[in-house]
């Protein structure tokens, strides 16, 4: 495969990268509030969304995938236990509000019933979300490491 050669400066290329970043976590955080509302607008029906759902879903892996090829975690955050269990927690309790209020919506009378299902559904979701982050991280660590070891690249034109 031909390389094309860019036609950008370095300060284009960054604002082009920018523009793409931004428009990327846009439509993946867009994706993620359309299902949402659909979800309480049509509680109980997954054909409303479907779509949505495969394409949230598809963006979702491969930034994912991609994020451990390359061994990279966030930028703003360590992949160790502490951060592990604050996303954890903090996803658990939106899956637990999320679970009650569409069950809520459903049967309002089983309020108790709803909340509990919230409330096991939640802490289902810490324990499989701690575990998959576990495992991230390790595995970005490991990348790491190797990247580290990896010799460079180096250009013997002379």
């Amino acid at each position: 495969m031909k390389k094309i050669n860019s036609v950008l400066d370095e300060r284009q290329e960054t604002e082009l990268l920018k523009v793409e970043r931004n428009g990327c976590w846009g439509a993946f955080w867009g994706l993620l509030a359309a299902m949402t509302v659909q979800m309480f607008i049509y509680p109980g029906s997954f054909s409303h969304i479907a779509g949505e759902w495969i394409v949230f879903m598809v963006l979702a892996l491969y930034i994912t995938i991609a994020c451990l090829r390359k061994g990279i975690w966030a930028r703003n955050f360590k992949p160790d236990a502490k951060t592990n269990l604050a996303f954890s927690g903090a996803a658990a309790i939106v899956v637990m509000i999320f679970v009650f209020f569409l069950g809520y919506l459903r049967r309002p009378e089983a309020f108790k019933t709803c909340l509990m299902l919230g409330g096991v559904t939640g802490a289902i979701m810490f324990v499989v979300i701690f575990i998959s982050l576990s495992i991230a991280a390790k595995s970005v660590k490991h990348r790491q490491e190797e990247l580290d070891r990896e010799p460079e690249d180096e250009d013997l034109d002379l």
